[in-house]
């Protein structure tokens, strides 16, 4: 693209972009990709917001630069922007464009006779839709992929391959489930009884809200009695477990390997980092963040940052791990 079009993107985006040197003439540069400082040519864009990157910085060769201040000495155009991350996100996206929808079914694929598929709809080779199941418009349903019965599917979403999701679950719009992901599976639930475990039926869905991302090899346990919940705008990174009914607030973030016991209710805009193990029937309020291998054990009813086991308040943490470091000197 050239520089041109990208600006007039961003600034579609709401983002303010102002030239330095402010220049017309730089706008006809060609952009083919984005890159990192140190590898990027005269033909990507790339980005700073690091200090610990200045070195780097001065010795880009890239064509365009998205940055917040202006740098003297500097070969490249200079794109000033509030946030050059979010900037960069946005510029990646235009220049890194996902596949192409190819409406219609694969002749490979078993797509029940009451089930309901948009025409403007991929379904892929191998991919088996049960009776009831409803897929809205621009979807893409990748390669061996099971979609249960009466499982409700919004439109413009992207299920990757071999994804299983049990009936009755219920997608939003745009959402994204990457590779391997099993939704709506039965939660854990068992009595004891004379020492062996009676099964207890898991009545609830799932219920995915808009622009959701989950990724490769997570597993959503439907609710026992209630549904399991994941918020609009939540992102789950690789290999997490979120049990029957949970709940999961909008806007949240969970990073690779964390899991959340049943009936936990985390609130909205969270951070939980990797490795966060959550004790079942426990709360959150909105705006905690969960440093990694934080074993939440308790609700937590005050936002702020929490670290250790049991998990509390990251700088009371970082005090005693220092002073469990003398404990043998005082000994």
């Amino acid at each position: 693209m050239k520089l041109s079009q990208i600006i007039k993107a961003l600034e579609v985006r709401g983002v303010e972009v102002k030239l330095f040197p402010d220049a017309e003439t730089f706008s006809d540069i060609e952009i083919e990709q984005v890159a990192p400082l140190d590898e990027a040519g005269p033909q990507h864009i790339t980005f700073f917001n690091n200090p610990k990157l200045k070195s780097q910085l001065a010795n880009t060769n890239a064509g365009a630069i998205l940055l917040r201040e202006p740098e003297e000495g500097l070969s490249s155009v200079q794109l000033l922007v509030q946030d050059p991350y979010y900037a960069y996100a946005v510029v990646a996206q235009l220049l890194t464009p996902l596949p192409a929808i190819k409406p219609g079914i694969h002749p490979k694929a078993e797509v029940n006779g009451g089930a309901m598929v948009d025409p403007s709809s991929q379904v892929s080779a191998f991919v088996t839709i049960e009776k009831g199941a409803q897929i809205a418009a621009h979807c893409v349903i990748g390669e061996g992929t099971f979609i249960g019965r009466n499982v409700q599917i919004g439109e413009g979403c992207r299920i990757g391959p071999n994804v299983v999701i049990h009936h009755d679950c219920v997608l939003g719009e745009q959402v994204i489930i990457k590779a391997g992901a099993v939704i709506g599976g039965d939660g854990f639930g068992w009595a004891p009884h004379q020492g062996r475990w009676e099964k207890i039926p898991q009545l609830g869905r799932v219920v995915i809200g808009n622009r959701v991302s989950i990724g490769n090899n997570v597993t959503i346990d439907r609710g026992a009695l209630k549904d399991t919940q994941i918020g609009d705008d939540c992102i789950i990174d690789n290999l997490v477990h979120i049990a029957h009914n949970v709940q999961l607030g909008a806007g949240t973030a969970v990073v690779a390997q964390t899991g959340i016991s049943g009936s936990t209710t985390i609130g909205k805009h969270n951070i939980i980092a990797g490795q966060v193990g959550f004790a079942g029937h426990i709360e959150t309020v909105d705006g905690c963040q969960f440093m990694a291998k934080s074993g939440v054990t308790h609700s937590i009813k005050q936002p702020g940052s929490y670290s250790g086991f049991p998990a509390q308040p990251t700088a009371e943490w970082q005090k005693n791990m220092v002073r469990s470091r003398q404990l043998d000197k005082m000994a």
